[in-house]
């Protein structure tokens, strides 16, 4: 097989290259490689990344820089569109992900007849309140998609045959989920398990706004639910709000004390406030039916390294 590895960075100075030492010995120990190339997707880095990956000089290792940061899902695609293998291995930069999962990883892309081969971590290192929002979304995104193939809550890396890789390059949009994409491609997907390490050094980027735009992205893209439970919640209002109005008149006519105006305020509050919420998500369902009408690249090369 002719492996290509995908590595998407941003501010990992300390770790990309100890990340690509581990990865040749790794690959240069597998049985089932013929050739391999590591493309390093810089994501618009604010440190010295992508001039260390420079200084290195091997003619198997290359690289791109962003032209802004546009997020760990877009810097995957980045190298998707560029790479030349029969089948391409994910890998973070950050050192928790063993690459030496790859050679398990590619006899069930084989045997399997499978195009993607996720890797599920079976440990759980994250700390308490990071586990129950991620479980918490992916409880959300079960109830509102029907086309994720595999848990991913705690699908970590993959790794992809060149039809997924194909199909993949072939869809244009730009406010997607990655995994999500995958999922609702297709093919065969199949997971194994692994445990998963601790980080070799500095911080994670992966902070709660990223979350949130990925969570927000992966359900509008791949779900109308939300604009399905807006019209159910329109009709039920309208029918609480003529039961009450039922009410009060039922009141008048019987000559009794109507409620005063604190049950208006609250009332009006309510509806306002469920007027808001649908208001805002059919804004991002228009917001993203703008962005995609643009044809805007999803990502923007800024410089290369062993590549043409």
């Amino acid at each position: 097989m002719n492996l290509s590895v995908i590595i998407p960075v941003f501010n990992e100075t300390g770790n990309i290259i100890l990340v690509l030492d581990e990865l040749k010995e790794a690959l240069a120990e597998s049985n089932f490689i013929k050739t391999y190339e590591i493309i390093v997707v810089d994501d618009h880095s604010t440190d010295e990344t992508f001039a260390k990956i420079k200084q290195l000089n091997e003619h198997n290792v290359s690289a791109i820089r962003l032209s802004k940061n546009s997020g760990s899902h877009n810097a995957i695609r980045a190298g998707l569109s560029i790479c030349t293998g029969d089948a391409a291995f994910y890998l973070s930069a950050d050192g928790q992900d063993d690459p030496r999962i790859i050679n398990k990883m590619i006899p069930l892309l084989l045997d399997e007849n499978a195009q993607v081969v996720w890797a599920k971590r079976e440990n759980n290192n994250e700390p308490f309140p990071s586990n129950i929002l991620r479980h918490i979304f992916y409880l959300t995104l079960k109830l509102t998609t029907s086309n994720s193939l595999v848990n991913h809550a705690t699908a970590d890396y993959f790794l992809l045959g060149r039809k997924m890789i194909n199909a993949i390059n072939s869809c244009s949009e730009s406010n997607t989920s990655l995994y999500g994409l995958i999922s609702w491609i297709g093919f065969n997907q199949v997971s194994l398990l692994y445990t998963r390490r601790n980080r070799r050094g500095g911080k994670s980027k992966w902070n709660f706004r990223s979350r949130l735009k990925l969570a927000s992205d992966w359900i509008i893209s791949f779900s109308g639910v939300p604009l399905r439970i807006i019209t159910y919640l329109g009709f039920t209002t309208s029918f609480i709000g003529l039961t009450y109005a039922i009410y009060i008149i039922a009141l008048g006519i019987m000559e009794q004390t109507t409620p005063g105006w604190a049950e208006t305020i609250i009332i009006t509050l309510f509806l306002g406030g469920v007027q808001m919420v649908m208001l805002g998500v059919t804004g991002e369902y228009i917001w993203r039916n703008l962005e995609e009408s643009r044809k805007r690249p999803t990502f923007i090369i800024e410089d290369r390294i062993n590549i043409k």
